[in-house]
């Protein structure tokens, strides 16, 4: 099954914020003060506050280590249609909001989606189940799981102890709200090759949304020093943004423009999307 990440909602001007903070400590002058004073006419003691100072002290903050004004902001996706083995995981960075479909009050049994590893391909496992032979796909088991849950439902079983028999392998939809220096903690994680390949492809998938917003705090994330494999990722997730920049400054607002992430070869698919506002 197709997963999806859409980030629909997010500061907006977030680098702007995030480096009128930064000067905001160094400067008599307040964070909005700075922020409103692009064309230099506010303050004309201050440089202006232009694209290149925004990205100068965006990236002065990197140098010096100076993270909590990464926090003056936050992005909020969509995740679509990953499983619960990936959802507990995400769960698992605490400095961030999550809002997960109900298992007990969304009416789904049999119709439930599942995400099939990459790695049981066309396998089948022979067995003996109570003297009887069974030789069993991926898919075969997830089924009988399906079926087990709908009969148990029907003899009046409460759905919210049915779901007890649905694996993790089942897909649910999550929100999740970070700020960008929990983000970056996140993907340091999480894109890293040891990661577990699901959440894996959806943190280059969420960190991909991220370059198209603010490419100047998700230029990198400090594993590119280590992985070679993830530095040359990042590169080419930096030159697929390039190129698509220029189309999702013309759309206008309200519009969705999606990320192609073909060329990174993730372990599954994964659909990529990001609101303009």
């Amino acid at each position: 099954m197709r997963s999806e990440v859409i980030l629909f909602s997010y500061t907006k001007n977030l680098e702007r914020v995030c480096a009128a903070a930064m000067r905001s400590c160094y400067s008599p002058h307040s964070s909005f003060q700075l922020f409103e004073n692009k064309e230099g006419k506010v303050l004309p003691d201050e440089k202006p506050f232009d694209d290149e100072r925004v990205s100068n002290l965006i990236k002065k903050a990197f140098e010096l280590g100076h993270h909590d004004v990464l926090e003056h902001g936050e992005l909020t996706f969509d995740i679509r249609n990953v499983s619960r083995a990936l959802t507990h995981q995400l769960v698992r960075h605490r400095l961030a909001s999550f809002s997960q479909q109900s298992q007990r009050y969304v009416k789904i049994t049999r119709s439930f989606g599942y995400i099939k590893p990459p790695s049981f391909k066309e396998h089948k496992v022979k067995m003996k189940f109570k003297g009887i032979d069974l030789e069993l796909s991926f898919e075969d088991v997830i089924e009988f799981c399906k079926l087990a849950e709908e009969a148990f439902l029907n003899l009046g079983i409460k759905a919210e102890d049915t779901r007890y028999l649905r694996p993790n392998a089942a897909t649910t939809n999550i929100t999740t709200t970070m700020n960008p220096r929990q983000l970056l903690h996140v993907y340091s994680l999480r894109c890293a090759p040891d990661a577990q390949w699901e959440i894996r492809d959806l943190a280059w998938a969420m960190f991909s949304c991220s370059k198209l917003i603010a490419p100047t705090l998700f230029n990198t994330i400090p594993i590119v020093n280590i992985h070679k494999e993830v530095k040359e990722r990042n590169e080419l997730l930096n030159q697929i943004i390039a190129e698509i920049k220029p189309n999702f400054k013309k759309i206008g607002e309200g519009e969705i423009m999606e990320i192609p992430l073909d060329r990174l070869a993730l372990e599954h698919e994964v659909k990529a999307y990001v609101v303009k506002l």
